[in-house]
């Protein structure tokens, strides 16, 4: 097979155009952080509805504690945990929990309480910027 300089180009432009015309494949805009871990909640605000017609105020305080703000009133009677994108919240000394999955800057899940019901919650960051955690 003989090589010539014009397929040599003709290859090469043709490789350049299919490569501009390929749109670039989404990335995650927040990306969990460089070594691949999920960020930490830990010193962060969180804020958004539930499905039963609750919007919460979520700040995650470094010992574990939970301060949360809905319409009812703020207390600090709960608690949370993270294990990477998981993060579990109770509430009112276990009143009720939520369950949910961290993806960037948004998480959500379920929840349930001791009266039996069961519902869903999001919240998205508002303030400051987690670390990464390992």
């Amino acid at each position: 097979m003989k090589v010539t300089v014009t397929s040599i180009v003709n290859f090469a432009l043709l490789t350049l155009a299919i490569g501009l015309s390929v749109p670039a494949f989404a990335q995650n805009p927040n990306p969990p952080s460089s070594n691949g871990a999920v960020a930490s909640v830990a010193g962060t605000t969180w804020s958004g509805p539930d499905t039963m017609d609750r919007h919460y105020a979520y700040e995650f305080l470094t010992d574990g504690t939970l301060h949360y703000t809905y319409e009812n009133g703020s207390f600090t009677d709960g608690t949370w945990k993270q294990d990477g994108d998981s993060i579990y919240m109770s509430m009112n000394n276990k009143y009720s929990e939520r369950l949910g999955r961290i993806t960037g800057t948004h998480m959500e899940g379920k929840a349930w309480n001791v009266a039996g019901k069961t519902w869903t919650w999001a919240a998205d960051m508002k303030s400051p910027t987690p670390t990464p955690t390992s």
